[in-house]
């Protein structure tokens, strides 16, 4: 609007000028067409910096748009890590509460076998034994009486003798007939329930389920030989075989907890190192 009464401000000077024969009136009209131009000019600039603000606040919103994204990815990431935090200490508490049942197990165990109600513990020959290999005497009346109950079935034509027939389920077992092997490992059970080899043989029962993929089975039979043999040679074996089956299932957590027993439990065994090894590759660090 300024604009333009300026505009017909100075279209109505011209024909003055040209009528005016005076100079103070041409200098005038001059000076007055000059203001008209500088307040053009000075109207243009201040048009161009509301351009430019108009750019600027433009430029603002978008950055602020940008900010609140930005908050709004970091409030989802910090919740995330939150909420992995919470499952890492609900994962520890339970494994926490997990020894602790383990350890009282273990103190049960050790309470019960020192008033007699377990089996007594036992020295398991190596599997590979010759027939007729001269074996030491536990000096344990159990064993003694299972190895006379032994002699006396094999001098009465009763059977093959224990160290044949577990033998026989040995290789069984190593030819790969899991069936025949596991059968020949309970007919000896049965027949010499304590004997030296009596918890070895339950031992390898567990290992043909493994071997046959029957998993819940294989760990029954290794829990049943920590329960019924808990200071046999076998009971780190059983221990860490629980260990891996339970990773095998996809429960890391009671994977994680029976090889920590291992290694706590049966310190500079092989069976530690293999536990301690197995940690290791799923990222857990074990002194």
């Amino acid at each position: 609007m300024r604009v333009r009464l300026l505009l017909v401000f100075a279209v109505m000077l011209i024909p003055l000028a040209a009528c005016s024969t005076g100079s103070e009136d041409m200098v005038l009209i001059h000076r007055e067409i000059t203001d008209v131009q500088r307040e053009l000019k000075a109207m243009q600039a201040d048009s161009l910096d509301k351009k430019d603000l108009q750019s600027m606040e433009s430029r603002m919103q978008e950055l602020s748009s940008q900010s609140m994204r930005s908050n709004a990815d970091l409030a989802a990431e910090v919740k995330r890590l939150q909420e992995q935090i919470e499952a890492l200490h609900a994962s520890l508490d339970m494994t926490t509460g997990q020894l602790q049942t383990i350890s009282q197990e273990l103190a049960a165990s050790r309470a019960r076998l020192a008033t007699g109600a377990v089996l007594p513990p036992v020295t398991a020959a190596a599997e590979g034994f010759a027939a007729g290999e001269a074996r030491a005497a536990s000096g344990n009346p159990a064993v003694e009486a299972g190895e006379e109950a032994a002699a006396a079935a094999a001098a009465a034509g009763g059977g093959s003798t224990p160290e044949a027939l577990y033998r026989s389920a040995y290789e069984d077992y190593m030819r790969g007939n899991y069936d025949l092997a596991s059968q020949g490992f309970r007919d000896y059970m049965v027949r010499w329930p304590a004997t030296e080899l009596t918890d070895n043989a339950l031992y390898w029962i567990g290992e043909c389920y493994d071997a046959q993929d029957d998993v819940e089975k294989a760990i029954e039979v290794f829990t049943q030989v920590l329960e019924d043999f808990p200071t046999s040679d076998k009971a780190a074996a059983a221990q860490l075989k629980k260990g891996l089956l339970y990773l095998k299932l996809g429960d890391q957590a009671q994977g994680v907890v029976h090889l920590q027993y291992v290694v706590y439990e049966y310190p500079g065994t092989r069976e530690a190192d293999l536990a301690r090894e197995r940690l290791r590759s799923l990222g857990l660090t074990i002194r």
